[in-house]
């Protein structure tokens, strides 16, 4: 099967045409990122309608937080001044020093993951410092005191090679301070981290499936520090399997805790601030100044792209109905319903699902009809995967399809355990998970083996190809982005020794346990594959994690043997952010595929 005739038949063109426009329209919303704080001052990501990549603006934390009070709009306010970034250059991170007048940013390119580092402020030219790229790594400001200016740490390199750097005082005085002696012969697949607070800067030292180690640094030394790692100032704020997140401020404790599906936020156990069932929890924040404490909430749903909650924590609680309400709204929020259920797999386990539809289409909890779907996976490193709160989801919404995100062993959904079930010597489970999810979905009446699409992207993407392989009745049509095709030789990938551990490859799983379920070696394996559902391979041509060789000779082996695999290459775009235009038209190709040849959308 050709790239032409899956992608540019009349109904493929005619689909992805409609899903642009709507897209489009979706897309209008400013995204607005979790703010830092520091002397009254806010620095925060802030993307435009228009606009390809956010930018960064400063504006005065109290201004920032009234426009976000609970009960407003929940359009993001309109931002700040913007600090001035060099032309060209992408914001992959960035940390606010401790006075509030320069911001360490995390500047790269559109097309590649790593960053240079570069100082910021309102009232100066940019100005680059000379310490190598940095991976996603934030810089940490260690303040020096009040007669002297905030040092900036910076972990450059990217995985598994790094460096610590030291900025102290000017930009000139940057030099490499070099790693605990205890990692001079690193193992493979240890992931590092640096985090700071008024006692130093720490080391994080973690290899995945042990307790990491840390070291602080004394008189010019790593010393290594007994206990777990700092608390980081911003909590990535995926609820997990126990229900609690928690920050401390001067009134007491602020957890977060997943309720009914909703997430509560309380202060001292005095509920505060609550989000839907469909906000997903991005990072909660505390600030504290000489006018009260502040909780920043940083949430989006498929109804409302991110954005921003100030809670004023000093003015007590807040009725939680009333504040989800608010936090929750969106266009079309009213028509939309997103619901937690659970199917059976084989082995009797109860698998996760959220199953996101238009209210006029259920009858309760149950379908009237079985419409079009798109079941997403990721099913990996303990991530904790759901409805993606992008304009993808609400425009299949719109047009009268019905969501699906699968929470798959391999996951972090219901804590390390569910992780652990789907890892190693387990990763199996996975795969299994995820076809029992697709039978189960078609049995419930939600859809049409024929009209179901699995969607999954880079582990997601290894899922979904390697179900399809092994069960070619479970779906439609399948797309993976970016996927992991090969996952007997992962040294093959970018990141790959990164994944061993992920995989069993560090002395779980042999190469021929991982060779069972690796989708280029069972598409190597088939002797015919036109009972294998269509196939939409997309790939980056500037990927760094994955090789993306793998994906074209998974396409040519199983299109040699009858297969039906399409390869849509994005030449320019990486993994990792990518520019808004772009993504709404290849957003828009994997939809109109998705749709089938059937015209549907917008039809009750």
């Amino acid at each position: 099967m050709s790239e032409a005739n899956v992608l540019e038949s009349e109904d493929a063109r005619r689909a992805r045409d409609y899903f642009r426009e709507a897209l489009t329209r979706w897309d209008t919303t400013a995204r607005q990122g979790m703010p830092q704080i520091a002397q009254g001052i806010a620095v925060y990501t802030w993307r435009g309608p228009g606009e390809d990549f956010p930018r960064l603006y400063r504006e005065s934390a109290s201004t920032l937080g009234a426009a976000c009070a609970p009960g407003r709009s929940p359009t993001p306010p309109d931002p700040g001044a913007a600090l001035p970034v060099p032309a060209g250059r992408v914001v992959r991170g960035f940390a606010l020093d401790p006075t509030g007048r320069r911001v360490a940013a995390l500047l790269g390119a559109p097309d590649s993951e790593l960053a240079e580092v570069w100082i910021l402020a309102s009232d100066t030219e940019p100005v680059r410092l000379d310490v190598p790229p940095v991976w996603h790594a934030r810089p940490v400001w260690i303040d020096a005191g009040p007669h002297h200016e905030a040092a900036l740490w910076v972990l450059t390199g990217k995985p598994p090679v790094h460096e610590v750097w030291r900025v102290a005082g000017s930009s000139e005085d940057a030099r490499p301070v070099g790693l605990p002696a205890d990692l001079e012969h690193t193992p493979e697949g240890l992931r590092l981290r640096i985090e700071g607070d008024s006692g130093g800067v720490r080391l994080i030292a973690r290899h995945p499936g042990s307790a990491p180690t840390t070291w602080i640094f004394r008189d010019d030394g790593w010393v290594p520090e007994p206990g777990s790692a700092a608390a980081p100032v911003l909590v990535p704020a995926t609820v997990p399997a126990d229900g609690r997140v928690a920050l401390a401020s001067s009134l007491g404790e602020v957890t977060a805790r997943e309720v009914e599906d909703a997430v509560v936020l309380s202060l001292g156990g005095t509920p505060v601030h609550a989000l839907s069932a469909a906000e997903r929890l991005l990072a909660l924040s505390v600030s504290e100044d000489q006018t009260g404490v502040s909780l920043w909430v940083h949430s989006a749903s498929p109804e409302r792209p991110a954005g921003v909650v100030c809670v004023d924590l000093t003015r007590g609680s807040v009725s939680v109905s009333a504040s989800a309400s608010a936090s929750a709204a969106g266009r079309d929020a009213e028509h939309n319903t997103h619901l937690h259920l659970t199917i059976l797999a084989r082995d009797g386990t109860p698998v996760p699902l959220v199953v996101s539809s238009r209210r006029e289409f259920l009858e309760g909890d149950h379908p009237r009809g079985p419409r079009p779907l798109l079941l997403s996976v990721y099913g990996g490193f303990g991530v904790h995967h759901r409805t993606e709160a992008e304009p993808t989801v609400a425009a299949w919404l719109e047009a009268g399809g019905v969501f699906v995100a699968a929470q798959v062993r391999g996951g972090g959904e219901l804590g390390p355990e569910w992780h652990e079930a789907g890892r190693g010597a387990r990763k199996i489970r996975a795969v299994h998970d995820l076809i029992d999810v697709a039978h189960a979905l078609v049995a419930g009446g939600w859809t049409r083996t024929e009209d179901m699409t699995a969607l999954g992207a880079s582990h997601g993407g290894f899922v979904v190809t390697a179900s399809a392989l092994i069960d070619p009745s479970a779906f439609g049509r399948v797309i993976a982005v970016a996927p992991v095709l090969d996952t007997v030789d992962l040294r093959r990938h970018g990141l790959g020794t990164q994944w061993l551990h992920e995989f069993g490859v560090d002395g779980e799983t042999t190469a021929a346990q991982r060779a069972e379920y690796s989708p280029l070696h069972l598409a190597i394996a088939r002797e015919r594959a036109e009972n294998v559902p269509p196939i939409l391979c997309c790939i980056l041509g500037r990927d760094e994690r994955v090789d993306n060789t793998a994906a074209t000779r998974f396409a040519a082996e199983l299109n040699s043997r009858g297969g039906r695999v399409a390869l849509l290459t994005e030449a320019g775009d990486g993994h990792a952010q990518r520019a808004a235009g772009t993504l709404l038209d290849f957003s828009a190709t994997l939809l109109g595929f998705a749709a089938g040849t059937t015209p549907w959308m917008g039809v009750s």
